[in-house]
């Protein structure tokens, strides 16, 4: 048993060292994802409304939109997005 979770481990770590140094992969740049956030008509319709605006942008600093995977999705994907949008509505009210 404890063979085969040191085997993991090690696999796993493998793997990431392959990811990281070998292909090159890196991790999502947050201000990058921002600025294309902000580029997002929707996003803009929420920005006009000064409430939901400051609850954005506390987000921005210590809340969802730290994670830049989760940025990624509210962009790319509707329902997340739409999740996103109602979220930030039921913490203005």
């Amino acid at each position: 048993m404890f063979f085969l979770l040191l085997s993991l481990l090690t696999a796993g770590l493998f793997i990431e060292v392959i990811q990281k140094h070998v292909l090159k992969k890196k991790d999502p740049d947050i201000n990058e994802l921002w600025m294309e956030l902000e580029e997002q008509e929707w996003y803009k319709k929420l920005l006009c409304d000064p409430l939901l605006k400051e609850w954005i942008l506390l987000d921005k600093q210590k809340g969802l939109l730290q994670d830049p995977y989760y940025v990624r999705k509210i962009i790319d994907k509707a329902g997340h997005r739409e999740g996103f949008i109602n979220y930030m509505k039921d913490k203005a009210k």
